[in-house]
Protein backbone atom coordinates (compact mmCIF):
# COMPACT_ATOMS: atom_id res chain seq x y z
CA UNK A 1 0.00 0.00 0.00
CA UNK A 2 1.28 3.70 -1.02
CA UNK A 3 1.01 6.57 1.63
CA UNK A 4 1.67 9.73 1.93
CA UNK A 5 4.67 10.28 3.69
CA UNK A 6 5.14 14.54 5.28
CA UNK A 7 8.50 15.37 4.44
CA UNK A 8 10.76 17.96 5.21
CA UNK A 9 11.00 19.91 1.97
CA UNK A 10 8.72 21.76 -0.65
CA UNK A 11 11.02 21.62 -3.23
CA UNK A 12 10.67 19.45 -6.20
CA UNK A 13 12.35 16.18 -5.71
CA UNK A 14 13.96 14.14 -8.56
CA UNK A 15 15.63 10.86 -7.61
CA UNK A 16 16.29 8.56 -4.84
CA UNK A 17 18.34 5.66 -3.68
CA UNK A 18 19.52 3.48 -1.01
CA UNK A 19 22.23 0.84 0.32
CA UNK A 20 20.18 -0.51 3.01
CA UNK A 21 16.26 0.63 4.10
CA UNK A 22 17.62 2.45 6.80
CA UNK A 23 19.35 4.72 4.72
CA UNK A 24 17.88 5.95 1.86
CA UNK A 25 18.78 9.03 -0.30
CA UNK A 26 16.90 11.53 -2.51
CA UNK A 27 17.66 14.98 -4.10
CA UNK A 28 16.17 18.01 -4.81
CA UNK A 29 16.29 21.62 -6.21
CA UNK A 30 15.46 24.33 -3.86
CA UNK A 31 13.92 27.67 -4.63
CA UNK A 32 17.30 29.53 -5.02
CA UNK A 33 18.31 26.95 -7.71
CA UNK A 34 20.56 25.02 -5.67
CA UNK A 35 20.29 21.06 -4.98
CA UNK A 36 19.95 19.22 -1.69
CA UNK A 37 20.35 15.99 -0.10
CA UNK A 38 17.94 13.98 1.69
CA UNK A 39 18.29 11.46 4.06
CA UNK A 40 15.85 8.88 5.59
CA UNK A 41 17.69 6.88 8.55
CA UNK A 42 14.64 4.52 9.04
CA UNK A 43 12.83 7.14 11.47
CA UNK A 44 12.60 10.15 9.80
CA UNK A 45 14.24 12.52 6.52
CA UNK A 46 16.70 15.07 6.88
CA UNK A 47 18.70 17.63 5.26
CA UNK A 48 22.13 16.12 4.98
CA UNK A 49 25.04 18.46 5.38
CA UNK A 50 27.06 19.51 2.15
CA UNK A 51 30.77 20.56 1.08
CA UNK A 52 31.24 24.31 1.39
CA UNK A 53 30.97 24.98 -2.27
CA UNK A 54 28.12 26.26 -4.30
CA UNK A 55 25.83 22.98 -5.38
CA UNK A 56 24.04 23.02 -8.86
CA UNK A 57 21.01 21.74 -9.14
CA UNK A 58 20.82 17.71 -8.29
CA UNK A 59 19.29 15.76 -10.29
CA UNK A 60 20.02 12.19 -9.82
CA UNK A 61 21.76 9.74 -6.72
CA UNK A 62 22.88 6.28 -6.33
CA UNK A 63 24.11 4.16 -3.24
CA UNK A 64 25.82 1.28 -3.36
CA UNK A 65 25.64 -1.48 -0.64
CA UNK A 66 28.61 -0.16 0.85
CA UNK A 67 27.10 2.77 1.71
CA UNK A 68 28.58 4.91 -0.62
CA UNK A 69 26.60 7.27 -2.52
CA UNK A 70 26.65 9.43 -5.62
CA UNK A 71 24.77 12.57 -6.63
CA UNK A 72 24.75 14.60 -10.05
CA UNK A 73 23.13 17.32 -11.71
CA UNK A 74 24.48 20.53 -12.72
CA UNK A 75 27.11 22.62 -11.94
CA UNK A 76 30.83 22.54 -10.88
CA UNK A 77 30.49 19.41 -9.30
CA UNK A 78 29.26 15.97 -8.82
CA UNK A 79 29.21 15.21 -4.49
CA UNK A 80 30.32 11.79 -3.20
CA UNK A 81 29.30 10.43 0.12
CA UNK A 82 32.26 8.24 1.53
CA UNK A 83 30.04 6.49 4.38
CA UNK A 84 30.65 9.91 6.81
CA UNK A 85 30.69 13.09 5.18
CA UNK A 86 29.84 14.44 1.41
CA UNK A 87 32.32 15.68 -0.86
CA UNK A 88 32.88 17.61 -3.52
CA UNK A 89 34.11 16.46 -7.37
CA UNK A 90 35.09 17.80 -10.24
CA UNK A 91 32.04 17.47 -12.63
CA UNK A 92 33.25 16.30 -15.95
CA UNK A 93 31.52 18.38 -17.54
CA UNK A 94 30.78 21.81 -15.73
CA UNK A 95 27.67 23.17 -16.26
CA UNK A 96 26.01 20.28 -18.50
CA UNK A 97 23.25 18.82 -17.03
CA UNK A 98 22.92 14.95 -15.49
CA UNK A 99 19.88 12.82 -15.10
CA UNK A 100 20.74 9.50 -14.17
CA UNK A 101 23.30 7.68 -12.21
CA UNK A 102 24.40 4.25 -12.18
CA UNK A 103 26.65 2.83 -9.69
CA UNK A 104 27.70 -0.78 -9.69
CA UNK A 105 29.68 -0.69 -6.71
CA UNK A 106 32.36 1.54 -5.30
CA UNK A 107 34.84 1.38 -8.26
CA UNK A 108 32.49 1.29 -11.32
CA UNK A 109 29.74 3.45 -12.53
CA UNK A 110 27.87 5.36 -15.63
CA UNK A 111 27.01 8.94 -15.43
CA UNK A 112 24.60 10.60 -18.64
CA UNK A 113 22.35 13.33 -19.09
CA UNK A 114 21.64 16.32 -21.74
CA UNK A 115 22.90 16.23 -25.42
CA UNK A 116 23.49 12.24 -25.24
CA UNK A 117 26.19 12.70 -22.42
CA UNK A 118 27.93 10.08 -21.08
CA UNK A 119 30.24 9.72 -18.46
CA UNK A 120 32.22 6.47 -17.02
CA UNK A 121 33.66 6.08 -13.54
CA UNK A 122 36.24 3.53 -13.15
CA UNK A 123 39.80 3.85 -11.90
CA UNK A 124 38.78 7.02 -9.61
CA UNK A 125 37.83 9.27 -11.87
CA UNK A 126 35.10 9.98 -14.33
CA UNK A 127 35.79 10.13 -17.96
CA UNK A 128 33.52 10.94 -21.07
CA UNK A 129 33.18 8.60 -23.53
CA UNK A 130 31.90 8.86 -27.30
CA UNK A 131 28.09 8.42 -27.19
CA UNK A 132 25.95 7.55 -30.10
CA UNK A 133 23.27 9.75 -29.63
CA UNK A 134 22.95 13.42 -29.27
CA UNK A 135 19.38 13.14 -27.25
CA UNK A 136 19.02 13.92 -23.91
CA UNK A 137 19.49 10.80 -22.06
CA UNK A 138 17.31 10.51 -18.79
CA UNK A 139 18.26 7.23 -17.03
CA UNK A 140 21.05 4.59 -17.03
CA UNK A 141 20.82 1.45 -15.36
CA UNK A 142 24.22 -1.26 -14.44
CA UNK A 143 23.59 -4.76 -14.74
CA UNK A 144 27.30 -5.58 -15.23
CA UNK A 145 31.09 -4.33 -15.90
CA UNK A 146 29.78 -5.67 -19.12
CA UNK A 147 26.03 -4.59 -19.68
CA UNK A 148 24.39 -1.41 -19.43
CA UNK A 149 21.29 0.24 -20.48
CA UNK A 150 20.00 4.00 -21.04
CA UNK A 151 16.74 5.65 -21.96
CA UNK A 152 15.86 9.18 -23.25
CA UNK A 153 14.48 11.55 -25.51
CA UNK A 154 12.96 10.15 -28.73
CA UNK A 155 12.37 7.03 -28.03
CA UNK A 156 16.38 6.57 -27.70
CA UNK A 157 17.68 3.45 -26.11
CA UNK A 158 20.73 2.28 -25.31
CA UNK A 159 22.81 -0.41 -24.60
CA UNK A 160 26.79 -1.17 -23.26
CA UNK A 161 27.82 -4.44 -24.13
CA UNK A 162 31.59 -3.99 -22.41
CA UNK A 163 33.44 -2.11 -25.00
CA UNK A 164 31.11 0.54 -26.45
CA UNK A 165 27.45 2.24 -25.77
CA UNK A 166 25.14 1.09 -29.01
CA UNK A 167 21.50 2.33 -30.46
CA UNK A 168 18.84 -0.60 -29.36
CA UNK A 169 16.26 -0.35 -32.42
CA UNK A 170 13.05 0.90 -30.30
CA UNK A 171 10.77 2.42 -33.12
CA UNK A 172 8.58 4.74 -31.36
CA UNK A 173 9.71 7.98 -30.71
CA UNK A 174 8.01 9.27 -27.73
CA UNK A 175 10.19 10.30 -24.72
CA UNK A 176 11.40 7.45 -22.36
CA UNK A 177 12.13 8.41 -18.82
CA UNK A 178 12.65 5.27 -16.92
CA UNK A 179 13.75 1.99 -17.35
CA UNK A 180 14.73 -1.22 -14.98
CA UNK A 181 16.18 -4.42 -16.18
CA UNK A 182 16.31 -8.08 -14.73
CA UNK A 183 18.80 -9.18 -17.52
CA UNK A 184 19.63 -8.08 -21.01
CA UNK A 185 16.44 -9.89 -22.74
CA UNK A 186 14.13 -8.89 -19.77
CA UNK A 187 13.17 -5.25 -18.61
CA UNK A 188 11.14 -1.92 -18.93
CA UNK A 189 10.85 1.41 -20.20
CA UNK A 190 8.68 3.60 -19.41
CA UNK A 191 8.01 7.43 -20.75
CA UNK A 192 5.11 9.53 -22.69
CA UNK A 193 2.36 8.62 -24.41
CA UNK A 194 1.51 6.07 -21.77
CA UNK A 195 4.38 4.09 -22.52
CA UNK A 196 5.09 0.96 -21.12
CA UNK A 197 7.50 -1.84 -22.76
CA UNK A 198 9.19 -4.83 -21.99
CA UNK A 199 12.16 -6.08 -23.91
CA UNK A 200 11.45 -9.58 -23.93
CA UNK A 201 14.21 -11.56 -25.07
CA UNK A 202 15.71 -9.45 -28.51
CA UNK A 203 12.44 -7.51 -28.64
CA UNK A 204 10.41 -4.52 -27.53
CA UNK A 205 6.83 -5.66 -26.60
CA UNK A 206 4.32 -2.74 -25.98
CA UNK A 207 1.88 -3.13 -22.71
CA UNK A 208 -1.39 -1.41 -22.50
CA UNK A 209 -1.62 1.19 -19.92
CA UNK A 210 -4.48 1.25 -17.63
CA UNK A 211 -5.03 4.95 -18.82
CA UNK A 212 -4.01 6.48 -22.03
CA UNK A 213 -3.53 9.46 -20.35
CA UNK A 214 -0.48 9.12 -18.29
CA UNK A 215 3.00 10.47 -18.56
CA UNK A 216 5.09 7.68 -16.95
CA UNK A 217 8.48 9.47 -15.45
CA UNK A 218 9.26 6.50 -13.17
CA UNK A 219 8.72 2.60 -12.28
CA UNK A 220 10.30 0.23 -9.88
CA UNK A 221 10.30 -3.51 -9.43
CA UNK A 222 10.24 -5.57 -6.37
CA UNK A 223 10.50 -8.47 -8.34
CA UNK A 224 10.69 -9.33 -12.28
CA UNK A 225 6.83 -9.80 -12.05
CA UNK A 226 5.81 -7.29 -9.16
CA UNK A 227 6.27 -3.86 -10.23
CA UNK A 228 4.85 0.23 -10.25
CA UNK A 229 5.15 3.06 -12.92
CA UNK A 230 4.40 6.57 -12.06
CA UNK A 231 3.51 9.65 -13.60
CA UNK A 232 1.68 12.59 -13.55
CA UNK A 233 -1.23 13.50 -11.28
CA UNK A 234 -0.31 10.77 -8.71
CA UNK A 235 -1.01 8.19 -10.75
CA UNK A 236 0.52 4.99 -10.12
CA UNK A 237 0.19 1.71 -12.38
CA UNK A 238 1.10 -1.41 -10.98
CA UNK A 239 1.89 -4.89 -12.96
CA UNK A 240 1.09 -8.19 -11.34
CA UNK A 241 -0.20 -11.52 -13.51
CA UNK A 242 1.14 -9.98 -16.44
CA UNK A 243 -0.68 -6.69 -16.95
CA UNK A 244 -0.81 -3.42 -15.55
CA UNK A 245 -3.45 -1.80 -13.62
CA UNK A 246 -4.07 1.20 -11.84
CA UNK A 247 -3.22 1.17 -7.80
CA UNK A 248 -6.26 1.87 -6.13
CA UNK A 249 -6.69 4.04 -2.70
CA UNK A 250 -3.74 5.92 -3.76
CA UNK A 251 -3.12 9.56 -1.94
CA UNK A 252 -4.88 12.33 -4.30
CA UNK A 253 -2.88 15.28 -6.13
CA UNK A 254 -1.98 17.20 -8.84
CA UNK A 255 1.91 16.54 -8.22
CA UNK A 256 3.77 15.10 -10.85
CA UNK A 257 5.76 11.61 -9.61
CA UNK A 258 9.72 11.85 -11.06
CA UNK A 259 11.01 8.44 -9.23
CA UNK A 260 10.10 5.16 -7.29
CA UNK A 261 12.98 2.91 -5.56
CA UNK A 262 12.20 -0.31 -4.11
CA UNK A 263 14.72 -0.21 -0.56
CA UNK A 264 13.43 -4.24 -0.63
CA UNK A 265 10.66 -6.19 -2.14
CA UNK A 266 8.43 -5.20 0.79
CA UNK A 267 9.11 -1.45 1.12
CA UNK A 268 9.62 1.65 -1.38
CA UNK A 269 9.33 5.08 -1.94
CA UNK A 270 8.19 7.44 -4.72
CA UNK A 271 9.06 11.10 -4.91
CA UNK A 272 8.08 14.40 -7.03
CA UNK A 273 7.03 17.58 -7.02
CA UNK A 274 6.48 19.80 -4.35
CA UNK A 275 8.32 17.62 -2.02
CA UNK A 276 5.87 15.21 -2.50
CA UNK A 277 6.74 12.15 -0.91
CA UNK A 278 5.04 8.24 -0.56
CA UNK A 279 6.36 5.08 1.39
CA UNK A 280 5.04 1.33 0.30
CA UNK A 281 4.69 -0.83 2.41
CA UNK A 282 3.34 -4.61 1.66
CA UNK A 283 0.38 -5.41 3.29
CA UNK A 284 0.95 -8.58 5.79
Amino acid sequence: MWLWHHGPTASDLYDLASSARDDVWAVCVNAKGAGEVLNYDGYRWAFAELPPVKVGPLYAVDAVASGDAWAAGGGDYFLYWNGNLWRDWPHPAPGKNVYGLAMLDDLNGWAVGEGGLIFKFAGGRWTRLESPTRETLRRVRSLSKTSAWAVGDGGTVLHYDGSSWRAVNFPPTMDLYDLRFFADGDGWVVGAVASLYRREGSEFKKYKSPDPDITYQCCAFAASELGWAGGNEMHVARYEEGAWRLEQNMPSGNWQLAAMHMVSAEEGWAVGEGGTMMHYCRPR
